[in-house]
C-alpha cells in the first residue's frame, strides 16, 4: 500500500512528529518557521501555533504528563506555557545549544541532542552532544564528538537505546542504566544510507526516515539489518512516528530544504501509512517533578 497524503502543510524541514494520545493529535514542527503544528489524522485538520522568540527556531516536541508541551531550540529546552518559556534547568551553568531530536526515555529522564558547528557551517569543530536532563534539572552528558545527533528509540523492554549521529549513516544500540542514565555501546549497529528520524514498533523494528532517498528503511534490531523500505511520495523523509487509536498509521513528515521550487510536488508535506504493525505511545516526562 502507499503512503497517502494526509496533511498539506509545506514545511521547510518537518521535524519532531509525536502522537498526542490525550488530545488525538498529531504533533510536528517547522522548524524554520518556528512553527508547531497539529493535525487531526481523521478529519485532517490542521492547527498551527506561531511561537514567540522566532529567532531560536524549534526543532522537535514532547509532552508532560500534566499536559505540558516541551520545545528544543537553539538555546536549549523549555516548557512552553502561557506563552512563556519556563527552563528545565539551570541554562547558564548548561549550556545546551543548538537542540535537535528530543524524546522522554522510558527512565523518565528527556534525552536531547545538539548540531555541532560543522553541521552549522560555522567551523570544522565537531562538538554535538547527547545529554539527558532528569526531574530535578539535572543535566548529564552521554555522547560528545556527534556531527548531528538525530533518532531516538528505545527496545520494548527498556534495555537498549537507538541513536544515530546522521552524518555517519549508522545507528548504534547501546544498553541503558535507567539508575544512572549511562549508555554503553554494544557493539552493534547498522548502516543506514540517510538515516534521519526515527520510531520503533512492538517487535523492535526501527523505521528509519532515510533523508533525500525517498523512503523509510525497516531496521531488524534482533539482527541489526535492514528488511525492506517503504516508499515515500517525497525525496527527503525526515521523520516518522506511529500514531492513532490503535498506533498502527506510520506517519512521515518530510522538507524541502536544498529542492527548488519550481520542483516541488509533495515535498515538505505530510504523509500516512497504515501498517500490518503497532507502535508504542510515546513516553511522558513527569513536570511537576521538576524541582529546579
Amino acid at each position: 500500500m502507499e503512503m497517502k497524503l494526509l496533511c498539506e502543510k509545506r514545511c521547510i524541514i518537518g521535524e519532531g512528529p509525536v502522537w498526542n494520545e490525550r488530545q488525538k493529535l498529531l504533533y510536528f514542527v517547522n522548524g524554520y518557521e518556528n512553527e508547531v503544528c497539529t493535525v487531526d489524522i481523521e478529519t485532517k485538520e490542521l492547527t498551527v501555533i506561531k511561537l514567540p522568540d522566532p529567532q531560536t527556531g524549534v526543532a522537535a516536541v514532547a509532552f508532560g504528563k500534566n499536559g505540558d508541551i516541551i520545545l528544543s531550540r537553539a538555546d536549549g529546552v523549555f516548557i512552553l506555557r502561557d506563552n512563556k518559556y519556563i527552563p528545565l534547568y539551570d541554562t547558564e551553568k548548561h549550556k545546551i545549544l543548538y537542540c535537535n531530536d528530543m524524546k522522554v526515555g522510558p527512565d523518565g529522564r528527556l534525552y536531547v541532542g545538539t548540531l555541532s558547528e560543522k553541521k552549522r557551517g560555522i567551523s570544522d569543530k565537531i562538538d554535538g552532544k547527547l545529554y539527558s536532563i532528569d526531574t530535578s534539572g539535572n543535566v548529564k552528558e552521554l555522547l560528545d564528538k556527534i556531527i548531528v545527533s538525530n533518532g531516538m528509540a528505545w527496545s520494548g523492554d527498556g534495555k537498549y537505546f537507538y541513536h544515530t549521529d546522521s552524518d555517519t549513516h549508522v545507528i548504534k544500540e547501546y544498553t541503558l542504566d535507567h539508575e544512572s542514565a549511562d549508555i554503553s555501546f554494544t557493539g552493534r549497529e547498522v548502516y543506514v544510507l540517510g538515516v534521519d528520524g526515527f520510531t520503533i514498533d512492538k517487535d523492535d523494528r526501527l523505521f528509519v526516515a532515510c533523508w533525500d532517498q525517498g523512503h523509510v528503511a525497516v531496521v531488524d534490531t534482533k539482527t541489526m539489518k535492514i528488511t525492506g523500505y517503504i516508499k515515500a511520495p517525497a525525496k527527503i523523509p525526515a521523520s516518522c512516528t506511529f500514531a492513532g487509536e490503535d498506533m498502527n498509521k506510520l506517519v512521515v513528515v518530510t522538507a524541502t530544504y536544498g529542492i527548488p521550487e519550481y520542483d516541488w510536488k509533495n515535498d515538505g508535506m505530510v504523509f500516512i501509512h497504515d501498517t500490518d504493525t503497532k507502535g508504542r505511545l510515546p513516553y511522558e516526562l513527569d513536570t511537576g517533578k521538576y524541582t529546579f
